[in-house]
């Protein structure tokens, strides 16, 4: 990878884990999210989930075209989920080959990679996903970074909860 390229995509990491140091609200952490690991992490796409319940929402986006906004679907039955409840990041770099994607879900969807982390420690309560055009791997630059942006959220998760917990007692 190129040095300017890699140089800029760590610039861009520092500048999201500050400001997720600053973050106030599990719905700023969230738009942070949103807003930077596209970037970051150089993919054509990226997703934001919270779990609920047994259910996964896909509360944002940033994407060459729509993915899933909005939408909910079984925990069992999408990769997001999968890397909740499994508490680890799950990487596919081809889907039409991975028998983990449930296929009907990803006919009308333009990528062919991706990769999602899970946030929060203990038992994960989101994920963050990234999405690539491209069948080839995807680098280890983007791998390690995405890894970094999902434990800053789960730690600033986790500062937003034991600060509610406090004010609560």
């Amino acid at each position: 990878m190129e040095k300017t390229v890699r140089f800029k995509r760590l610039r861009l990491m520092t500048a999201a884990t500050d400001a997720l140091t600053k973050a106030q609200s599990l719905a700023e952490i969230l738009e942070i999210l949103r807003s930077r690991a596209r970037a970051i992490l150089g993919s054509d796409g990226v997703t934001v989930a919270m779990r609920e319940r047994d259910q996964v929402h896909y509360v944002g986006e940033d994407s060459i075209a729509p993915l899933w906004a909005g939408r909910r679907f079984p925990i069992g039955s999408c990769i997001s989920g999968m890397a909740m409840t499994q508490r680890r990041t799950i990487v596919i770099p081809d889907i039409r080959v991975d028998l983990r994607v449930p296929v009907e879900a990803y006919l009308s969807i333009y990528f062919v990679g991706l990769a999602i982390a899970p946030i929060g420690v203990g038992g994960p309560v989101a994920a963050v996903g990234a999405y690539w055009r491209s069948g080839r791997p995807i680098d280890e630059d983007a791998l390690v970074l995405l890894d970094m942006l999902a434990k800053g959220a789960s730690a600033q998760f986790e500062r937003i909860v034991d600060q509610r917990l406090k004010r609560a007692s």
